[in-house]
């Protein structure tokens, strides 16, 4: 009778437990199968017809990238990597409305009208190879050109400034430590080491940033906790200046800080 009822208990919990670790199961592949559908979501824009002046599409890795550069006439130029659903069609406007410099803006692989598909390692390697061919074309010194990066593309523009120290300066916008951090806090019943093919591990980076660097962070930041970005900054070596304004995740570039923080960076006295 002790068997039987031991036997029937072993039975029940196999058939509660077997369906869960079953779509446990499921939900694990699905994420590992399908996680560059929720970290890169590229849109695209229609460019202003009144910004067609700019286009400055390259042929980078073999892959042919849609960019624009708006000559301002100035002597520093900001090399601008956009989030994970940035079309940087839609922000040619803010930018050159607000920079006070040259600005050079390329969609990443797979982004607007760019070849391709997306992941970190191809990204960062244009990203690389962008900077270069930029200073080539340009008969640019690499002291005058900025790195930009925002959201997502902070995690690019750290690789980019580790790769090219002669940089004139790193500018980082609502910055993270890594994905993987920001994935074990939203999915913490999930192995995400395990799973994400795609850390942009900036944290690791950081250290080895000599350079000067601003970093811009949104106290009311939806997205991206606020301290994420305030602890990527600590391990930044160089000299930082660390700016916090009171705005969303998305709206960072609306508040009036946020350029005059840029262009004071850029353009120092």
């Amino acid at each position: 009778m002790r068997v039987m009822i031991e036997d029937m208990g072993q039975s029940i919990l196999l058939y509660i437990l077997l369906p869960s670790l079953t779509l446990y199961g499921t939900v694990v592949f699905w994420m590992w199968v399908k996680q560059e559908r929720y970290i890169f979501r590229p849109k695209r824009y229609d460019i202003p017809p009144e910004f067609e002046r700019f286009r400055w599409d390259r042929d980078i890795a073999g892959i042919r990238h849609q960019g624009w550069f708006i000559d301002k006439g100035k002597t520093n130029t900001v090399i601008y990597h956009g989030g994970n659903a940035e079309d940087l069609a839609g922000h040619c406007a803010v930018m050159m409305n607000g920079m006070d410099a040259n600005i050079l803006l390329v969609n990443y692989r797979g982004y607007g009208h760019s070849e391709g598909s997306p992941g970190e390692k191809a990204m960062v390697a244009d990203s690389i190879a962008l900077f270069d061919l930029f200073c080539s074309e340009k008969n640019s010194q690499p002291s005058t050109v900025f790195i930009m990066g925002r959201s997502l593309g902070s995690g690019i523009a750290v690789q980019v400034a580790r790769a090219r120290p002669q940089a004139a300066g790193l500018i980082l916008v609502t910055p993270y430590e890594s994905l993987t951090v920001l994935a074990k806090q939203r999915y913490p019943w999930l192995p995400v080491k395990l799973l994400l093919r795609h850390s942009f591990s900036a944290i690791e980076v950081a250290p080895h940033i000599q350079m000067p660097a601003l970093v811009l962070l949104a106290e009311l930041d939806e997205i991206i906790p606020v301290e994420s970005g305030r602890k990527l900054s600590e391990h930044l070596s160089g000299e930082k200046k660390i700016i916090a304004l009171p705005t969303g995740h998305y709206d960072i570039h609306e508040h009036p800080g946020y350029f005059g923080s840029i262009n004071r960076f850029v353009n120092p006295l």
